[in-house]
């Protein structure tokens, strides 16, 4: 996994799943530091820690960088012009003094001449800089013109990245010569398939597809090239894989289409376990001091501009008395939530937006269940259309109804369950409006239905995880059967 893995409740619960099965589980990921760790999980996995060094990246970025500080040296012949014109000029002004004997020539000439000097100088310099500045600005248009071009994009030169994953995790796969190499997200399929090309076993490889990868919304330095280099990359290593799965039927169906794919993608919702007891551990509403009965909405999730988040507190003045929680993941002290606690100041209502730290990926249901709907707000992007984010779940299995943007997959899920509401994305006033309507109505939503309790539950996507690693190991993988033994004394002699 091409991160630190301590907040990805979807890799946490799939390794917990299998391991349960009597799978002996490893889970790689990339340290914050540059120290590596090999930690036993509660679940019976292992999870492996390695140092992240980017070269490749790295090298890219310096020689992208050194080719635009390049100076231009100087050029054109205009200033030795000008120098020769003014030379003249000043013979002619030397002639002129000594006609009329006004001033001593020689003062006036090494006046004239610190003048030249420091006009001849002045200009000069002035025409470096020109040039400079017109190198620079060529390299911006040129830079911005590329970012935009999506077309003819070749992976290794524009997300050698890629490969620096393989530096990462490559050797330690090799060496745990493992049955099945499951690969989350674009970042680690080709090392996945590289691993498994190498060893002299049968090894397969699952593609777990967090996300549509053409379709990740464009902000910041998710240009449509840099969306594009990682989209052809899992375009060159899908087709070889042994199963696909992904978060949503939506997407499942798209990869089907786009990579011809003999079998259709097994969907395995992100969805959390149901609580066993509604009261046990902490609960927003205690950790912000709100008394019950003061209209509480939370979100819970990542900190970036396409999420949306702006759009709920853009609607709190038109929501008396209601308060919004951002559970800022991985942490409030981001720039990203600076701009928010900006706008909330900028629209009078800092009283009534909270920010405050995540819980461990299992506590976030039992956490939130206190607050009155969740909220998913996200702006319009071809994934966005797809997704049926963990939060959905994490909300409405803790007992919360939803307000969600209207993206397709969202809209009709939750229409179809009857758990919440789905107002025009990015529309502040449309979701004060569905927000009013869904606070009056709270209690009628079907949150409590068997059906979709059935349906959102994680026991039942943790069944089809099994069968998909039955299908691959060619034997029955059952639930209950105890935790196998580990790798942590192998692997912690690999580092």
């Amino acid at each position: 996994m091409a991160n630190n893995v301590i907040n990805d409740s979807r890799v946490l619960k799939e390794a917990a799943v299998l391991a349960d099965a009597g799978l002996r589980v490893t889970v790689l990921g990339v340290s914050l530091d540059e120290h590596s760790s090999v930690d036993r999980l509660d679940s019976g996995a292992v999870m492996v820690r390695l140092p992240g060094t980017f070269t490749f990246r790295d090298g890219r970025r310096g020689r992208r960088q050194r080719r635009r500080d390049w100076r231009l040296p100087l050029l054109g012949s205009h200033i030795p012009r000008e120098l020769v014109v003014r030379k003249a000029l000043l013979e002619a002004r030397r002639a002129e003094l000594n006609l009329n004997g006004r001033r001593s020539p020689g003062r006036v000439l090494g006046h004239q001449a610190r003048q030249l000097a420091f006009a001849g100088a002045r200009a000069r310099g002035l025409l470096i800089r020109q040039q400079n500045l017109a190198f620079k600005f060529g390299w911006r248009v040129w830079d911005g013109v590329v970012a935009r071009t999506p077309w003819a994009v070749s992976w290794p030169g524009t997300v050698p990245e890629a490969y620096d994953y393989e530096t990462i995790f490559g050797a330690v796969i090799d060496r745990l010569d493992p049955d099945v190499i499951h690969a989350h997200d674009m970042h680690t399929i080709g090392v996945a398939v590289r691993a498994a090309a190498r060893s002299k076993r049968s090894v397969k490889v699952v593609y777990d597809a967090h996300e549509y990868v053409p379709g990740i919304a464009r902000y910041g330095a998710r240009t449509p090239r840099f969306i594009a280099a990682w989209a052809r990359h899992e375009r060159d290593y899908l087709p070889i894989v042994d199963r696909v799965v992904t978060v949503s039927p939506a997407i499942a169906q798209r990869l089907r289409q786009e990579h011809a794919l003999k079998r259709l993608p097994d969907v395995i919702l992100n969805t959390p376990d149901i609580p066993e007891a509604a009261t046990v551990g902490e609960d927003i509403r205690s950790r912000l001091g709100l008394p019950v009965g003061v209209p509480l909405i939370v979100y819970s999730g990542g900190i970036t501009v396409v999420r949306g988040i702006d759009t709920a507190i853009r609607a709190l003045p038109k929501l008396p008395g209601v308060h919004l929680a951002v559970v800022a993941v991985p942490s409030p002290d981001l720039p990203g939530v600076d701009v928010l606690r900006k706008l909330a100041a900028d629209v009078g209502v800092t009283e009534r937006v909270h920010f405050t730290h995540p819980v461990g990926p299992r506590e976030v249901t039992t956490f939130l269940r206190t607050a009155d709907a969740g909220i998913i707000p996200m702006l319009r992007a071809p994934n966005h259309e797809m997704a049926l984010p963990n939060k959905l779940f994490e909300y409405s299995l803790g007992g919360l109804p939803v307000l969600v943007s209207d993206m397709a997959s969202l809209r009709e899920f939750v229409t179809r369950t009857g758990i919440g509401e789905a107002f025009k994305a990015g529309d502040s006033a449309d979701f004060a409006a569905k927000c009013s309507l869904l606070l009056t109505r709270r209690g009628t939503y079907k949150l409590a239905d068997p059906a979709f309790r059935e349906e959102a539950a994680w026991s039942g996507q943790a069944a089809r995880l099994r069968g998909v690693y039955g299908d691959l190991l060619e034997r029955e993988v059952d639930a209950g059967k105890g935790v196998a033994a580990d790798d942590y004394e192998l692997v912690s002699r690999l580092l």
